[in-house]
């Protein structure tokens, strides 16, 4: 199987638990962008809009906790994944993000972020036009944040990745 049909196939078979996490993180996250919209509204004087963003709000609320309970039953059915299983998982993004968290944590996802904003404000003149300025900060820090955590992050958290492995399976 060549690399063109391994990237098809990931994207064919995404696990059930990856697309009921991302359906209600999805829900959640419009919660919070109707509520920034209200904030806005009510600020500016048009009040009486609200209450049809109100009506959304409730109405992404009760899609999310329900999305959240298909996820946790998804969960109690498949399991959490193991460790050791991480390097399995055909997608080359996903396997990185899991061995990347389960050696660095979290927090080497901010880092990343906070570096390839960094990178982009210090790199590219804000002289420039403001079109152009608008379309190129975002695919910099698209770009600087994919650079430095799948390839940097993932360099620095592989070994640990496998010496927590070996570890593991010596206490077996």
């Amino acid at each position: 199987m060549n690399k063109f049909q391994k990237i098809k196939q990931a994207i064919q078979n995404t696990p059930p638990e990856r697309l009921a996490k991302i359906e209600y993180q999805s829900h959640f996250l419009q919660m919070i962008g109707i509520s920034v919209v209200c904030i806005f509204l009510l600020t500016q004087g048009f009040w009486y809009i609200i209450f049809a963003f109100i009506f959304g709000l409730g109405i992404s609320y009760s899609q999310g906790i329900s999305a959240y309970r298909k996820y946790k039953n998804i969960i109690a059915i498949v399991g959490e994944e193991k460790p050791k299983d991480f390097e399995k998982d055909i997608s080359l993004t996903r396997r990185r993000s899991k061995i990347i968290r389960f050696a660095l944590g979290g927090k080497a996802k901010w880092i990343s972020i906070v570096l390839a904003i960094v990178l982009t404000v210090a790199t590219i003149s804000p002289y420039y036009n403001r079109w152009i300025l608008m379309a190129t900060y975002p695919i910099t820090i698209s770009v600087y944040f994919f650079l430095i955590y799948f390839f940097v992050c993932y360099w620095i958290s592989y070994p640990i990745y496998k010496k927590r492995i070996k570890k593991e399976v010596k206490k077996k």
